[in-house]
């Protein structure tokens, strides 16, 4: 090949690999990001003499706190105006899935019917004074917990609910609400009508029991959601990628380890300090990787970083040692080229 020919083979490949690249990479992060913790019920009975519409707003999530917050808005109230009936609504949660200081009950836990409501609907007051009544929104802090994987054996391994498995772990948290007529306590419908919610690095879906199948089961409408929350795709592809990046770069420093120390091949001095910089380096890059667990101690370190860092920190100590018992200024080992691997592959 000539070398103008070469000249427009490398202009053409490096403008097509700073074109391609940065698009491809652009696309990808628009498309594989975490996406919104949305859902709309369009199948709600209508026929209820009251019903209570509620649009909840993922806020946060917090795999470390085991925490996630949810912002809850009342938008409806079928209830007539002109009637007496519009009396006030307790508005109840499971709280032994909701955190302790996010609810009003600071006695012993237990499984009996909740008592003491998270919220309070005054539907005359929100009509007749809507300017100084207070705003129909509240806030409920959800505890994470494992997933529970059910007719299999009740083991970490198999839910990955674990930070050890980053980025592959896995986590649930569940709500659980129901309205009682505050006079009479009878059971008011509360509709979930929508929800909404992004959280950085994490792809969290929903599964809301809908009307139909509480109607079904002869329940009351209730809302009753199952959140799965996970890492999202892009955060798992770098952290693989980065891992796999690992093992290259130590395999490459090992076999200039192995022909250097082992077979006696004359390596140039600057290798000497590569696999001391790679060790350093490998741990910044490794706390790069997002919401990953401080300190040592995940799947992707037993599999990746530390069996690298000690290939590394004995390639590092063998050819220190190599060059502390030998004079490279008076180096006469025999290098190892390209011409002579080829030449000795395909000798007869």
């Amino acid at each position: 090949m000539s070398t103008e020919k070469k000249i427009w083979g490398c202009f053409l490949f490096s403008l097509t690999f700073v074109i391609a690249i940065p698009t491809l990479c652009i696309v990808l992060g628009m498309t594989l990001h975490p996406a919104e913790f949305a859902y709309m019920d369009f199948n709600f009975n209508v026929n209820a003499p009251r019903q209570i519409y509620l649009h909840a707003d993922l806020i946060s999530a917090d795999l470390k706190h085991e925490a996630m917050v949810i912002d809850w808005s009342i938008l409806l109230d079928t209830c007539d105006p002109m009637s007496t009936d519009c009396t006030d609504v307790n508005i109840y949660f499971d709280t032994n899935l909701l955190q302790q200081f996010s609810t009003n009950n600071n006695g012993p836990s237990d499984n009996n019917r909740p008592k003491v409501p998270t919220f309070v609907w005054n539907y005359t007051a929100y009509n007749e004074d809507f300017v100084f009544s207070n705003s129909p929104k509240f806030q409920t802090q959800l505890f994470v917990f494992p997933k529970h994987e059910y007719g299999i054996v009740e083991q970490v391994r198999h839910t990955y609910s674990s930070n050890v498995y980053y980025p592959f772990d896995r986590y649930f948290a569940e709500v659980l609400a129901f309205a009682e007529d505050a006079s009479t306590n009878k059971s008011v419908p509360l509709v979930l009508v929508s929800t909404a919610g992004l959280v950085e690095g994490l792809k969290i879906s929903g599964d809301v029991v809908d009307s139909p199948t509480l109607a079904n089961a002869h329940l009351p409408e209730l809302i009753d959601i199952g959140v799965t929350l996970g890492r999202g795709t892009l955060i798992k592809i770098y952290c693989i990628v980065i891992v796999v990046t690992f093992w290259l770069v130590t395999l490459m420093i090992c076999l200039v380890m192995i022909m250097t120390v082992a077979f006696g091949f004359q390596q140039r001095n600057e290798i000497v300090v590569v696999p001391v910089g790679t060790v350093f380096a490998f741990t910044q890059l490794r706390s790069t990787m997002p919401g990953a667990p401080e300190g040592f101690g995940d799947i992707l370190d037993f599999v990746g970083i530390l069996p690298c860092l000690v290939l590394l920190s004995i390639s590092a100590v063998t050819m220190v040692g190599m060059y502390i018992f030998t004079d490279p200024a008076q180096d006469s080992r025999e290098k190892l080229t390209w011409s002579a691997l080829v030449e000795t592959l395909t000798r007869r």
